[in-house]
């Protein structure tokens, strides 16, 4: 669990592949509550459990591309 990111410096971090608003829709909505990390009052993004989750595929609607060029959940080019 040492691979945080808190979710208020989201939109910092050029390759994220979620914006900082879709991620506290989550927090509120209650899903993925296992991606999440409350430490005092901030809140944290667990990264590894993110990218299990990407390579997954359980983050997007198949064909949509997502934020980044590196984290896709579409199929890979041949």
């Amino acid at each position: 669990m040492t691979n945080l990111l808190r979710v208020s410096r989201v939109n910092d971090t050029p390759d994220f592949p979620l914006r900082a608003s879709t991620l506290y829709k989550w927090i509120h909505t209650r899903k993925h509550q296992e991606l999440f990390v409350r430490l005092g009052g901030a809140v944290f993004v667990d990264l590894d459990k993110l990218d299990a989750l990407i390579a997954k595929g359980g983050t997007a609607k198949k064909g949509s591309p997502g934020r980044g060029d590196k984290w896709t959940c579409s199929e890979p080019k041949a």
